[in-house]
């Protein structure tokens, strides 16, 4: 009888596993490609369809498959992503079913209806709508949303980005301080792209207008846009985005972008000077024209920064191609008056800065590449090479109250750099790393913990699946950083011991960001 229950109960765990197995091949299928727009274009050439097709094992995905018009093709795989290029054999409706096949033979499929034509027109399109980004609000410092636009090729030759920033309905209104934000949209292989880099004005609301042509590629189909303004509880922002479409026929009728480098580098870190890593660029000879468009913009200052930097110092930086200096880009920005007339703010909107000002959308650099088309290269980004922190807490001879005010202030140096490289083509470009280079989707929401809190100053903070190296600071709520911890693991983090006992009582902010997401606790310190 024992023998028999056994047998049982091995014949019902096999049964239960195999149908939560079968369950987990069921595939999830979506497509950006979308029935809400026509699909334009002037003429029938190839349009990039992509795919997004996935499994809980996935060893287990077989094919995904396109049927149009009662004729199947098989997508492509790459980085994550599908794809498959479609030159439609006519104007009018053509019937897609897009199919994503598990190795169990689970399938999952959706249609879509695409009419393709060739009436195309000047258009504005809405995204964000009076979107609230609030500290411990509904939108506590990022926002999320989903939206659908245009679908095109060699359709419209521009496309401008309208922000309108406002004071929400919230306690303080408009927040009072100049705040880093910026905005992204979610490429084919799920890696978000900065849109626009921007700085809040203080205190007032303003308008802003950016040419966005050379992300032409990700701002079709139903794509996902995300927010992050660096706010900390004293007010809020209202933000609504608006994209307008304008019909002419651009020189090339494909482009694409390529990430390069997007990360927070230490400047003048005696430990490491020229933190930012070399990348291996390689550039089809079937582009026509290609450059670097680089984001860069410098934060921290204080007396325990040396010469005031990054906001408030001038610098030059440098781009080299395979050891060869080709660029060099000054970073200090003319702020009064101020380059979107964002007039009337409060605080210190006047004086210049490291690649911004506040209230203004921070102006890309743009190098041109297009001579190294057909060849690949190593690409440096070099920070201003004489400059050194001597206030850092990497430089051995710093002694506090001598040589510097506090030479653990953590308040040092720091570069927010975002480079792409845009290509342009008569030839179609599909989205993709170049030499697969590895996507982080840095989207994570850490859970943090705080014990005791509130606290005399000495306590430990928690958190759950934290991976890489990661930066913990601590700011005031204007959002002065007074700390700065760093840490190679969950473990190194939650057997640390922390003592603030040196600040002034009152509320403060603990920020937490790696590769991987972000995170923000407040705590009190009695």
């Amino acid at each position: 009888m024992k023998t028999f229950y056994m047998l049982f109960l091995l014949f019902f765990s096999l049964t239960i596993n195999a149908k939560t197995n079968l369950n987990n091949t069921i595939p999830t299928l979506t497509t950006q490609l979308s029935e809400e727009y026509p699909l334009e274009m002037q003429e029938l050439i190839a349009y990039q369809i992509y795919i997004n097709a996935t499994v809980e094992d996935p060893d287990t995905m077989e094919e995904v498959t396109l049927n149009i018009n009662g004729e199947t093709f098989n997508a492509i795989e790459n980085n994550g992503y599908y794809y498959y290029l479609w030159t439609p054999s006519s104007f009018g409706t053509h019937e897609i079913i897009i199919t994503a096949i598990a190795a169990s033979g689970d399938e999952t499929s959706l249609t879509r209806n695409i009419e393709v034509t060739n009436a195309i027109s000047s258009q504005t399109v809405e995204t964000l709508q009076d979107v609230v980004i609030e500290f411990n609000g509904d939108n506590s410092r990022w926002y999320y949303g989903t939206y659908t636009l245009p679908q095109f090729v060699g359709a419209y030759d521009s496309i401008n980005a309208f922000l309108e920033v406002e004071c929400p309905d919230v306690n303080g209104g408009c927040d009072d301080w100049d705040r880093w934000a910026h905005i992204d949209v979610k490429a084919p292989d799920g890696n978000w792209i900065q849109l626009i880099r921007y700085i809040t004005p203080y205190g007032v609301g303003c308008n802003h207008e950016l040419d966005v042509t050379d992300y032409m590629s990700l701002l079709q189909g139903e794509i996902e846009f995300r927010v992050f303004i660096d706010t900390w509880g004293t007010g809020g922002w209202q933000l609504t985005l608006n994209l307008d479409y304008n019909q002419g026929s651009p020189e090339y009728n494909y482009s694409g972008v390529v990430e390069v480098w997007d990360d927070a580098y230490d400047f003048g870190n005696p430990a490491d000077l020229q933190p930012v890593e070399s990348y291996t660029a390689d550039i089809s000879e079937l582009v026509d024209e290609s450059y670097l468009r680089l984001s860069n913009t410098g934060h921290g200052w204080g007396e325990n920064n040396t010469s005031n930097a990054a906001e408030f110092f001038n610098a030059y930086h440098y781009i080299d191609i395979n050891d060869t200096e080709v660029y060099t880009q000054h970073l200090f920005n003319l702020c009064n008056p101020n380059p979107d007339n964002c007039i009337d703010q409060l605080g210190t909107w006047f004086y210049n800065r490291a690649g911004w000002c506040p209230g203004a959308i921070s102006p890309p650099d743009i190098f041109d590449l297009t001579s190294y088309a057909g060849s690949n290269f190593d690409l440096d980004y070099r920070f201003h090479p004489t400059y050194q922190d001597f206030c850092h807490p990497n430089n051995s001879e710093c002694v506090s109250g001598a040589t510097c005010p506090d030479c653990n202030d953590g308040y040092n140096p720091v570069y927010f750099v975002d480079g792409h490289i845009i290509n342009k083509s008569d030839n179609p470009i599909v989205y993709g790393n170049i030499l697969g280079t590895e996507v982080i989707n840095n989207d994570e929401v850490y859970d943090i913990s705080v014990y005791p809190n509130p606290s005399n100053g000495e306590f430990s903070i928690f958190t759950k699946n934290l991976e890489g190296k990661t930066r913990l600071s601590v700011h005031t709520i204007e959002g002065r950083q007074v700390k700065v911890y760093y840490f190679n693991s969950n473990e190194e983090l939650t057997n640390y011991k922390f003592n603030l006992k040196g600040l002034s009582s009152g509320i403060y902010f603990i920020n937490l960001e790696n590769a991987y997401g972000t995170g923000a606790k407040k705590i009190i310190l009695d």
